[in-house]
């Protein structure tokens, strides 16, 4: 991806102080429609509200000062009654039209995150899974306060006052001078709060992502902190992160009753300003009836947007926060590889998997950062090879297989697959020769069939039949449409690893990756998958991490790791 330039930086800051952040004008085509109806719906409501404010004066005027009855009015009644309703319909279809973008922009942003999250988590980048929790789910959803109510107002905002200032102007000089002079105390009170709200904002929403982190964190490790009693100091952090974010709460709301207290306390005086200024040159009679009381119904609908507008900067404030926070996961740069421009042709000999000198360090994890995990590693797999790798836990083999996924990228040294720099490969042309088993099975809510159809997409039902057959699963077969819960609920463990076994085979790869393939099952189930394991693993090269004996005496070869380092296997490791 290509550096940005000073200028996008400057903008992007700018963006992030001011009321209106353009980058979602360009997230769909529809925010840019939305905006063009709101704008013309916008123009329309507010000379409905001058029109409606003109003739309510003059059938006033002519009722209480020339004393006309009400059947010479009747014309004039149902021109004032269309020009209300009129009025209920372009605020009907505006927040239609604001309601639809809003939708339009969640669900075009939604997807356009979850793409670049995961780009850059093929490329070796994670984000934080609280964070994007929040983004994705509450987050992105509080924007329908910022584009279905905040913004129709600030255009509301805009537009009344200026078309109320080009009547006024015309009837009343003083009290037009009195509007536009009181007018713009407003948007300068909102901007004076909004910088210290958009800071107490900003800090809160940091603090509840932090949360969000803290509580997946601690969900996904209860068993490991039940075992080691650690669970306490778990639950100290969760309630300080609580207690912090209740108090930053509390903050901004203060902020927002001082801002509406200010921004009802401006308009109120203003109002008031504009009524003593008419009542006494009517009094003096130096204004006539008619005009000073239109003028005097329309001030209230002058100041009316921008107090609302005022209202709802809060309530848009944790939708314009997350809208940031998906942006900053857009804008993220991919880490730089070597890819060329056009892809190297296999070199003929070369070994399927090279590693040459390859050493990776953690990037970014606490205490562990720039811990090394693999150090100074050979290692040559040819094709067709049957593969062990075996060593204690932590010792780098799962980081093997995320090398050779592309999931993770060396430190130092290199990565060739059939002598062709891993890098210049294109990550899923790679990723489709490969099935891959992970060490903890991932399964979803829905039907065995749709698990193992994970996959291969487009595979048939009897080509998943085959691959269960393949792996030793045939009693799976009459239950493809058995419903099975989140992380395969309702199957046993060993069940479960048939499964992924299976959608590993079904898209039948040139590569099987395994990653413990027996761990945590029974013996019955294990001599299942050891039996299979030949016709798996037939015209197949296959890595497999194993501990259990039954997976290592099926390799061709076995090689140990040990601190990061290519080892003899020890004859332990071997029993």
């Amino acid at each position: 991806m290509s550096q940005r330039p000073p200028t996008d930086s400057l903008q992007r800051e700018a963006d992030r102080v001011s009321p209106i952040d353009r980058r979602l004008f360009g997230v769909t085509e529809g925010v840019r429609r939305y905006l063009g109806v709101t704008i013309g719906l916008g123009f329309a409501s507010a000379l409905a509200v001058i029109a409606g404010a003109v003739v309510l004066a003059g059938i006033v005027n002519r009722v209480f000062l020339e004393g006309v009855g009400p059947g010479d009015l009747s014309g004039t009644l149902v021109v004032l009654a269309l020009i209300y309703v009129a009025r209920g319909v372009f605020e009907w279809a505006r927040s239609v039209a604001a309601h639809r973008s809003a939708a339009d922009v969640k669900r075009t942003l939604r997807d356009q995150v979850m793409r670049a999250v995961l780009a850059q988590t093929a490329r070796g980048r994670s984000a934080g899974s609280g964070d994007l929790a929040l983004i994705a789910s509450s987050g992105i959803d509080a924007l329908d306060a910022y584009l279905a109510r905040y913004l129709p107002q600030l255009v509301l905002g805009a537009l009344i006052p200026l078309l109320a200032i080009i009547w006024v102007v015309t009837v009343d000089p003083l009290a037009a001078v009195i509007i536009i002079i009181t007018v713009p105390l407003i948007p300068v009170f909102m901007m004076l709060i909004g910088n210290y709200s958009d800071r107490a904002t900003r800090a809160r929403w940091s603090t509840i992502l932090r949360l969000g982190d803290a509580l997946v964190e601690t969900l996904r490790g209860l068993l490991t902190l039940e075992v080691y009693r650690s669970g306490e100091g778990r639950l100290d952090r969760i309630r300080k992160l609580s207690d912090e974010y209740r108090k930053q709460t509390m903050a901004t709301l203060r902020i927002a009753f001082l801002s509406a207290f200010v921004l009802e306390l401006v308009a109120t005086m203003s109002v008031a300003v504009i009524a003593v200024a008419v009542g006494l040159r009517v009094v003096n009679g130096n204004l006539d009836f008619e005009p000073a009381f239109g003028v005097l119904i329309l001030a209230p609908e002058v100041y009316a947007p921008l107090r609302k507008a005022g209202s709802e900067f809060h309530a848009a404030m944790d939708g314009m926060e997350a809208a940031r926070s998906a942006f900053d996961v857009l804008e993220t740069p991919l880490p730089v590889t070597t890819a060329t421009d056009r892809p190297s042709a296999p070199v003929p000999g070369a070994p399927l998997v090279s590693f040459s000198s390859v050493t990776y360090r953690y990037p970014s994890l606490g205490e562990n950062e720039g811990a090394v995990v693999l150090d100074d590693v050979d290692l040559h797999v040819t094709r067709g090879e049957r593969l062990a790798v075996v060593g204690p836990s932590g010792a780098g083999k799962s980081t093997l297989l995320r090398l050779i996924l592309g999931f993770d990228h060396p430190g130092d040294g290199s990565i060739e697959i059939e002598g062709v720099p891993l890098g210049s490969l294109d990550a899923a042309t790679w990723r489709s020769r490969i099935g891959w088993v992970q060490q903890e099975p991932f399964l979803v809510a829905g039907t065995i069939l749709s698990n193992v159809r994970l996959g291969a997409a487009g595979s048939s039902n009897d080509e998943i039949a085959t691959a269960l057959e393949l792996v030793g699963a045939e009693d799976l077969i009459p239950r493809l449409a058995e419903v099975i819960g989140e992380r395969g609920a309702g199957l046993s463990h060993g069940e479960r690893r048939m499964v992924t076994l299976a959608r590993a085979v079904v898209r039948a790869p040139d590569v099987l990756l395994l990653d413990e393939p027996t761990a945590g099952i029974d013996s019955v189930t294990q001599l299942r998958i050891a039996a299979s394991f030949e016709r798996i693993a037939a015209d197949r090269t296959v890595l497999t991490i194993a501990h259990q004996r039954v997976l290592v005496d099926l390799a061709d070869r076995v090689v140990g790791v040990d601190h990061g380092r290519i080892v003899a296997p020890t004859a332990r490791e071997l029993r």
